[in-house]
């Protein structure tokens, strides 16, 4: 017994972090991924629409007018992806739909379509909880998906004498951090698309209103979380957010923090450097720490044999190469760097 599973996605990254994200996922499983170009000129649409259960839209001036019944672009990525995953829940040809950022890899330990067919009597939504990926301290990177992976503290912080757990496990990180990542400690979900759920970005509602559907957390599947593919990345990503009027995205107090410090640090290369080396390389005792607390996942994940298989040719995932692309996408960006 098993379900059928989707992916939707609002991209706008270089070409080979895309390719790796919907090869392995068709290779793992999934039977249709829905890619919404947040730019509808992406040069990657050819290569996507040569891999069959991949619909590829390109985020026109039409898409706007048919997703968000409006004249014009919605401001806010956030509010993009979200008309988006709606979009594609109505289209969707699959038992199970689920969001997904590009940066993000669902990995299975057992079948995610047995788990999710027995699921379904639960009449609720599947969540997968994060590991967020960080780099080992002087360890050499060659590929975007190098380094080991932190879970979050996210329900282990049930006390009553007023006291934070994250506080004693992270000390003077815990500003920048959300139950101990620095990204999302959210998740994400697979919402059934044969009732009445609606997709969210990171868990699903019932109905028109905003009732948030319940929640089963998955014992098969884990969301690894790639926020930053590298330095330059990740620091682009701040320079991003701290550009971004505050009415288009609300941030969190720890991106907040993260936003504050770059800001302060954002014309010296060197401050920009050691403050990737200080919050995302972690040194071995760091490491055995989360460890020793059980925030440590550390199976390691190689895309390239799935890759291999659904491309045939693999894309270059070098760091090197895809700082590459992300400065031809955004010419200028953090010089000296």
């Amino acid at each position: 017994m098993s379900a059928t599973w989707g992916i939707v996605m609002t991209v706008r990254e270089p070409a080979q972090l895309v390719l790796a994200n919907v090869a392995w996922h068709l290779g793992t499983g999934a039977s249709e991924i829905h890619v919404y170009l947040d730019d509808p000129r992406d040069p990657i649409k050819p290569q996507l629409d040569a891999l069959g259960p991949v619909r590829v839209t390109c985020c026109d001036a039409a898409h706007w007018r048919d997703a968000a019944q409006s004249q014009q672009r919605p401001a806010s990525i956030n509010r993009r992806q979200g008309r988006n995953a709606v979009h594609a829940m109505v289209r969707a040809n699959t038992d199970w739909l689920i969001h997904l950022d590009a940066d993000e890899f669902l990995f299975q330990e057992r079948p995610l379509a047995n788990e999710l067919a027995v699921a379904r009597e639960l009449d609720c939504e599947v969540h997968f909880p994060v590991h967020e990926r960080f780099f080992c301290r002087d360890v050499p990177v060659h590929s975007i998906f190098d380094g080991l992976f932190r879970t979050t503290t996210k329900g282990l912080n049930r006390r009553t004498d007023g006291r934070s757990n994250d506080a004693v496990i992270f000390g003077a990180h815990l500003p920048v951090l959300n139950n101990g990542v620095l990204a999302h400690s959210a998740g994400k979900c697979a919402a059934p698309t044969d009732s009445d759920f609606r997709l969210g970005l990171h868990w699903s509602y019932r109905g028109k209103g905003r009732d948030r559907a319940q929640r089963y957390r998955s014992t098969s599947t884990r969301l690894l979380h790639f926020d930053g593919l590298t330095r330059l990345h990740w620091l682009g990503k701040l320079m991003r957010y701290r550009d971004t009027p505050a009415e288009d995205l609300k941030f969190p107090p720890h991106r907040l923090a993260q936003i504050g410090i770059f800001q302060d640090i954002a014309d010296d290369p060197e401050a920009l450097a050691e403050f990737h080396r200080e919050f995302r390389e972690l040194e071995p005792d760091a490491i055995e720490r989360l460890r020793d607390f059980g925030l440590l996942y550390e199976t390691p994940f190689d895309p390239v044999p799935m890759l291999r298989e659904v491309l045939g040719d693999v894309p270059d995932l070098s760091s090197e190469s895809f700082d590459r692309d992300v400065r031809r996408a955004n010419p200028g960006l953090l010089n000296g760097l």
